[in-house]
């Protein structure tokens, strides 16, 4: 195993999440501004839906890479004879994203993105436990506090995405007002009040990713 690439893509991956988040994030300012014409509006929508796919499909390989990288430098020796399980399970997961993303609001595409809810809050279950299991011995990984925090912040951001969803549910029938333009100005006030809401955790998403970018390539040692 080539640690080095593995490093190198691992941070390459965060990098891409990071950037592509900041585009969707100057994105949504065009949307929720009822003085950009409506036109524009959508269609800063569908960019941001689209490069959107970009961290979500980062965050599946964030996971699955740094799985890799775990047993590659011998913090997690058991997982090693699993490790290719690990990577169809993280690639099925991948291929559910995309396919609930190619769906959309369809019956299918509703019932798939609850079962890749339900999916990604057991990852985040599993990440708190590894992240408590890397600070003491005996456990399934080697005692390695500043991995126990990396684990923390990937669960953290991953939990915080799980927030978002839900606090863009009524994010559909918003801008289904401004598509047909009969959004009031109450309803923009809301809109702008949302997208609001929706930017405290995406601020905790991008601190936790600088934190455990941070901590992968100083191996915890400052």
């Amino acid at each position: 195993m080539n640690l080095g690439l593995w490093s190198a893509a691992h941070i390459l991956v965060i990098g891409y999440w990071l950037g592509t988040d900041l585009a969707v994030y100057y994105l949504s300012g065009f949307i929720v501004d009822p003085k950009t014409p409506t036109p524009v509006r959508m269609f800063a929508t569908k960019a941001m839906l689209i490069l959107d796919m970009v961290p979500r499909t980062a965050l599946v390989l964030t996971a699955a890479i740094g799985l890799t990288l775990t047993t590659g430098i011998g913090l997690m020796p058991s997982l090693e004879r699993w490790l290719p399980l690990a990577w169809v399970l993280s690639l099925a997961w991948l291929a559910l994203t995309w396919t609930v993303h190619q769906l959309g609001n369809s019956a299918w595409g509703r019932r798939l993105g609850r079962v890749d809810f339900v999916f990604r809050v057991l990852v985040v279950a599993a990440g708190v436990w590894l992240a408590v299991d890397a600070t003491r011995a005996g456990g399934l990984i080697t005692p390695a506090p500043w991995l126990g925090i990396k684990i923390a912040m990937m669960a953290l951001s991953i939990a915080m995405g799980l927030l978002i969803r839900v606090q863009l549910k009524p994010f559909g029938p918003m801008l289904a007002k401004v598509a047909d333009g009969s959004a009031t100005p109450a309803d923009d006030v809301a809109l702008q009040r949302l997208m609001a809401r929706v930017k405290v955790p995406v601020w905790v998403i991008w601190i936790a990713l600088v934190i455990a970018a941070v901590l992968g390539s100083t191996k915890g040692v400052f």
